[in-house]
């Protein structure tokens, strides 16, 4: 016997990632995509498709490319989307790090992803610093001002026009398993993979345009990453950001 789904089948378009969720972001031009909680401090839609093309453009003229992976370590700030769609756009990979990581867990992580780029925060700088020495860690960038740090603006440039070609199955994000039942282990996801993905969870979740949510799942993990990060901006949908979750804060939000 064969059990059916009440909804109608998925369609997966054959598109990059970064193409596909972000296919409204013109229409949508003021319209807030992410808004940080703590802050109120707004990217709207506009806003973040040039952010993500100048980003995109900065690393590909540094070289940055398809086999080229940029470690993002921070916790749910809008930038994070710029960061990560602006490497998704190079055909390159971006890997997630929890910011709670150890030094020790962080510099696992990088030498297994083979990053080249680590961008964290000023709160995580330290521990980001000293967990890239011995890797391929070439440089690390910061969100916002440190002192003696060198801000992720460097990394901006001259505004890629289109997506660098990928294929379907091109890894675009390697976000590390928990380790629950042992050591944790990156997870190859595809352009394909995460299309599909949110494809799935707009079927059954009907993520509106004229909705707002909170953001409290970390964006580092696939949750967050997907159904809420991604799923919201291919839905249109406006998204709250919250650091980290604090109950009474969350409330006022």
């Amino acid at each position: 016997m064969v059990f059916a789904s009440p909804l109608p089948d998925v369609e997966i378009p054959d598109v990059p990632l970064t193409e596909y969720v972000l296919a409204k972001a013109g229409a949508l031009g003021d319209k807030p995509a992410l808004i940080d909680g703590p802050s109120g401090r707004t990217i709207t839609y506009a806003a973040l498709a040039a952010g993500v093309r100048s980003l995109a453009g900065g690393l590909v003229a540094r070289g940055f490319s398809t086999g080229s992976t940029l470690a993002l370590m921070s916790p749910n700030i809008p930038e994070y989307a710029v960061i990560f769609h602006g490497v998704a756009m190079t055909g390159g990979t971006i890997t997630t790090i929890n910011p709670t990581y150890t030094e020790a867990e962080v510099h696992k992580q990088l030498l297994d992803s083979h990053a080249s780029i680590l961008v964290t925060i000023p709160m995580f700088l330290e521990v980001a610093t000293k967990a890239a020495a011995g890797t391929e860690v070439t440089d690390v960038f910061v969100l916002g001002e440190a002192e003696g740090a060198r801000p992720v603006t460097e990394l901006f440039g001259a505004p890629l026009a289109e997506q660098v070609p990928v294929q379907g199955d091109d890894v675009v994000v390697l976000p590390y398993s928990s380790g629950t039942t042992g050591v944790n282990k990156g997870v190859m996801l595809s352009h394909r993979n995460l299309v599909a993905n949110v494809a799935q969870v707009l079927g059954a979740a009907d993520i509106r345009e004229d909705e707002l949510f909170i953001a409290v799942l970390p964006f580092f993990h696939i949750y967050g990453m997907q159904v809420l990060m991604n799923t919201g901006l291919r839905a249109g949908a406006t998204i709250v950001t919250m650091p980290r979750f604090l109950l009474e804060e969350f409330l006022r939000l």
